[in-house]
């Protein structure tokens, strides 16, 4: 089995790689996280890196952010941009939109992949996305999806949306996962170490019934890594 976290964070990052995992997308939350993030790059290529200021911490965020993204994503075609989005539990909403906005247009000047948080707000993120065309729209990664039917259906309509799940969606009594199509789904750790990626990866074989699952998972990351 050979997996790819697809979301964690840079503190869990130098730590050991779990069983069976071969590479890892490593997720800025602010802008202090970028240079390290670079470091970590250059010396292990198995980590892919993503770039932004996510929603909690908009009010550090120092003046002309958007312009050091930019230099920095044009550096090296492969780094992403994220984790960005919308909390609704967070204050500032009206700033959180304009944050998140600015990003998603850089990465979509760039075309680049967005690593993506939405809490309790899909329906201003949905609002945003309906106002590009289809075709405009980067490949999106929903980090820790776990939300209902209804949510999932409409992202579902945008073929360049993947989801991203650890441990709380395959635990759900609802499983939600089981809605989820397969080509669609990677997993991550969101650097949490209670629970091992590759029991995971099981635990969605079975509820699929799918022997099959580590490799269509593998090759759904690979495939979003590259952009394709």
């Amino acid at each position: 089995m050979k997996i790819i976290d697809a979301h964690t964070h840079i503190d869990h990052i130098t730590c050991n790689f779990q069983p069976d995992v071969v590479g890892a997308v490593c997720c800025a939350t602010m802008e202090s996280d970028w240079k390290r993030i670079v470091d970590i790059c250059n010396k292990d290529k198995r980590v892919y890196g993503a770039f932004g200021i996510h929603p909690w911490f908009i009010d550090v965020a120092e003046k002309d952010f958007d312009k050091r993204l930019t230099k920095l994503l044009e550096i090296n075609s492969c780094y992403m941009v994220g984790e960005i989005g919308l909390d609704k539990y967070k204050p500032n909403m009206d700033e959180q939109i304009d944050f998140f906005i600015k990003q998603f247009n850089i990465a979509i000047n760039l075309k680049r992949i967005v690593c993506l948080h939405c809490v309790g707000a899909w329906d201003k993120i949905l609002h945003i996305l309906k106002q590009y065309k289809q075709s405009e729209l980067p490949i999106i990664v929903v980090h820790g999806f776990d939300e209902n039917e209804d949510i999932l259906e409409k992202l579902l309509r945008y073929k360049n949306i993947y989801f991203s799940v650890g441990k709380n969606a395959v635990c759900d009594r609802n499983n939600r996962i089981d809605k989820i199509p397969l080509n669609r789904i990677m997993v991550e750790t969101d650097a949490k170490s209670d629970f091992l990626l590759n029991d995971i990866v099981v635990k969605i074989s079975e509820i699929k019934n799918d022997e099959n699952v580590p490799d269509i998972i593998y090759n759904n990351t690979s495939k979003v890594l590259n952009n394709e």
